[in-house]
């Protein structure tokens, strides 16, 4: 039984042969199709787009050829599948024809098929209508993104003419960067996925899926260096607009931990939080709070090996009413010198590297440390190589939500 949306779809058979039109429709109407339409022409202009297109192989010409190669250009939101229905008595096609179809079928013989096919195309047309839309908001999303990095390039260079010429070069050379991962970003979250999941039947040998694996981890690490790229931007930019309200840091590091629970998981890294029960609440921007949290613990279980330890904790500063939210990790850790390299812009310890598969942008920390500070807070960094590394983020007391009780 055909899906309800499915069998509304407007089909349209191209034929000059009444007698096989008419087979044709029957068959369609057996499937559960309502809405057969029969032309003798295909008119590429017509406002009233079918939802698919049925050719007879006989009324193919170079002039109807040159118009599906002009409707298979479209986007799939302008466009609808089109198949090709062969006569059991006709010689095969060249392969520039065969390529203009998105199916063939040979009638009478395969007329039983003819429904399951034209149900698989519609749900194939569908699927990618949907994810060209997707992908079309993904791509506007950058666009804006990219607006804001300009803005923000434009304010820095506005407050300070006197820029060195190589500071110059590096804000051109973050706008560029951002320009240039847009479009291999945008194509590569929309049909990796696709392929990982398999949605239009199997890919085949087991080594494509591992394939797929690849392109996906990759575009979500190119995404990793857009949204460092533009945090960096921001957190330099006096534009910023920070929403301050009281903000629980036990729930906001409880939702940090269950959405690094999986990479922990996959990591061999035990994952926990040492939160008092009655630990204050803190005025601050809740989406800048927790986006430094998830860095600040990602980064750690990327640094720390298997079977090692990452913990999250919230400590009293007694003596001053501050309080402070501690990430600790037993992983690789950094010497004076590697931990000066990690806390500048675009800094990548080399030896760190060495231990995960995973190359950053190299503004994790800086990011986390210019947004704690743009918070009101202090931002402070421990680390021993072997032993591993201690973040303690400090908020004094003005910004911690008095206990009334």
């Amino acid at each position: 039984m055909l899906h309800q949306d499915i069998k509304q779809s407007r089909i349209v058979i191209v034929g000059d042969d009444e007698a096989f039109c008419k087979d044709v429709s029957i068959a369609l109407n057996d499937a559960g199709f309502s809405k057969v339409v029969v032309t003798e022409t295909f008119d590429l202009e017509a406002k009233n787009k079918p939802d698919l297109l049925l050719f007879s192989s006989k009324v193919l010409n170079q002039a109807l050829a040159q118009k599906l190669d002009q409707f298979k250009a479209l986007s799939w939101a302008q466009r609808c599948p089109f198949m090709c229905i062969v006569s059991d008595d006709q010689v095969a096609f060249e392969q520039e024809t065969i390529s203009l179809f998105d199916d063939f079928i040979v009638f009478p013989r395969d007329i039983d098929r003819l429904g399951l096919t034209c149900k698989t195309l519609l749900s194939i047309s569908k699927e990618r209508a949907r994810l060209e839309a997707e992908l079309a908001k993904k791509t506007q999303k950058a666009d804006l993104a990219l607006v804001l990095l300009k803005q923000a390039e434009r304010k820095i260079l506005q407050q300070n003419p006197e820029l060195p010429d190589e500071t110059k070069e590096n804000n051109n050379i973050i706008a560029d960067m951002s320009h240039e991962l847009r479009t291999p970003l945008n194509a590569i979250l929309g049909f990796s996925e696709i392929m990982k999941q398999e949605r239009f039947g199997s890919l085949g040998h087991e080594k494509y899926l591992g394939y797929a694996d690849d392109i996906h981890n990759a575009s979500r690490h190119l995404l990793g260096i857009v949204n460092d790229v533009l945090d960096l931007a921001k957190t330099e930019s006096s534009e910023e607009n920070l929403v301050i309200t009281e903000v629980s840091a036990r729930d906001a590091v409880n939702e940090t931990l269950r959405l690094m629970a999986l990479l922990a998981e996959e990591s061999g890294i035990e994952l926990s939080a040492n939160i008092p029960d009655e630990f204050p609440d803190l005025k601050t921007d809740e989406r800048r709070f927790k986006q430094v949290l998830t860095n600040l613990v990602s980064n750690a279980l990327k640094f720390t090996r298997k079977g090692g330890r990452v913990s999250v904790e919230g400590q009293y500063d007694t003596e001053n009413g501050a309080v402070l939210m501690v990430i600790r990790d037993n992983g690789i850790g950094m010497s004076s010198e590697e931990l000066a390299l990690a806390l500048s812009p675009y800094g990548q310890v080399l030896d760190a590297q060495t231990h995960t598969h995973i190359r950053g942008t190299g503004l994790g920390l800086p990011v986390s440390k210019r947004s704690i500070e743009a918070l009101g807070g202090d931002f402070s960094i421990t680390s021993e190589p072997g032993l591993g590394t201690a973040i303690t983020l400090r908020f004094p007391s003005d910004l911690v939500v008095k206990n009334n009780s």
